[in-house]
């Protein structure tokens, strides 16, 4: 063990006299991050649901105070706020300035029509930037018009039942009570118990794993240059485990690995707000995510001829995985087949042991994620001691 630390150690005061070293595993996976949050951040924050919308009754019918009791129990929820006004003027007004992202409009006689079993329209205007809400609102009126429409059957056939026609508290009333009951929507803010990252963290998190598998190359591709260089056989001949130079490599590459994502993480905290969760649970991923690298950086150096080839097998494999494991944009969680295929990458078991530890999370929920790097850190660094066993042996 010895041996192979003396040997990590004259590696390791080698690359620190390349920049290349500093500029791979710190700069860029940095610089990155500050882009990324600064042009994506806002498309992929996930604050809270803060629905802001507007009310125009120009109606002033049974009808339409239902459906603003309808929002006002939404609006308890603390999920929407929302404002009446007097004109139609003024809603729009206050959602071309951004401060409404849609408002409902009730034309007047629209309630009589209703009553009379004729056809009503509740009109959305929303603002062109505010797609998501504005979309929500449409749910909303769309829902609501469900249960108006089971009201006027409901009417229909009740009315059929009488002797005489239903007054229009009747009426009212029925229409009441089948809103209520066809109303399926329920509007929550789910980003807390989702624990969804920040885009700040998410775009850190996504380039610190995303560059670790090229930072390791820097130790597990020492293998292959001395072997070129002519140095690797007077190591193998050296009075010490050929395995030990194996080792010393593998610790060069833990230690950059390590050192780089220490920096970046406390450099993100500091310049972009992210936040990463309880220390130890941060530690306990990192700590993973990098023996994962090794383990993967390992298997292509072991099957590589050559340090360029290597650096080729390397990047693609670093690449295919970081696209699929999502370090760039969020895949989602459904039941699609790439929600289901990124979690053969360990890229998103680390974007997940980060989310777990969102929202003020103890350590213990990295564990979890934690094993997930483990069992892939484990089977690849095995198979690739085997094949540098094999392929450097007596």
């Amino acid at each position: 063990m010895g041996a192979a630390v003396r040997i990590a150690g004259k590696d390791l005061r080698l690359r620190i006299r390349d920049r290349s070293v500093f500029i791979l595993a710190i700069l860029v996976p940095l610089a990155l991050s500050l882009i990324f949050d600064a042009v994506f951040g806002s498309a992929l924050e996930q604050g809270e649901l803060n629905l802001e919308y507007g009310v125009v009754d120009e109606d002033h019918s049974d009808l339409s105070q239902i459906f603003l009791d309808t929002l006002r129990s939404i609006e308890a929820e603390g999920v929407l706020t929302l404002t009446a006004f007097d004109a139609r003027s003024d809603a729009e007004a206050a959602v071309k300035n951004g401060d409404q992202d849609a408002y409902f409009l009730f034309t007047e006689g629209l309630g009589e029509s209703v009553n009379q079993g004729g056809s009503g329209r509740i009109e959305v205007v929303g603002d062109v930037d505010a797609t998501t809400s504005t979309q929500i609102a449409t749910s909303i009126a769309e829902q609501f018009g469900a249960g108006v429409a089971t009201a006027q059957l409901s009417v229909s056939t009740a009315a059929a039942s009488l002797d005489s026609e239903p007054s229009d508290e009747q009426i009212s009333q029925w229409i009441e009570a089948a809103v209520e009951t066809e109303r399926s929507f329920v509007l929550t803010d789910e980003s807390a118990a989702t624990r969804q990252l920040d885009s700040a963290t998410y775009f850190a998190a996504g380039m610190a794993i995303f560059f670790l598998f090229f930072t390791v190359q820097f130790g597990v591709s020492g293998l292959l240059e001395e072997e070129r260089q002519g140095t690797l056989a007077r190591l193998m001949s050296a009075p010490i485990g050929r395995m030990s130079v194996v080792a010393g490599k593998a610790i060069l590459a833990f230690v950059i690995g390590v050192v780089s994502t220490t920096i970046l993480i406390l450099a993100t905290r500091f310049l972009i707000g992210a936040s990463w969760g309880a220390p130890l649970g941060v530690a306990l991923l990192v700590t993973a995510g990098v023996l994962c690298s090794i383990g993967i950086m390992g298997l292509v150096a072991s099957a590589a001829k050559s340090p360029e080839g290597a650096g080729n097998m390397g990047a693609i494999v670093a690449v295919i995985l970081g696209m699929l494991g999502g370090v760039f944009f969020p895949i989602g969680s459904g039941e699609d087949l790439l929600s289901r295929l990124q979690f053969i990458t360990p890229h998103a078991w680390f974007m997940r042991g980060l989310g777990d530890l969102s929202d003020g999370a103890e350590w213990t929920a990295a564990i979890p994620a934690t094993g997930a790097l483990l069992v892939f850190a484990l089977a690849t660094g095995l198979i690739a001691v085997a094949l540098l066993r094999r392929r450097y042996r007596g």
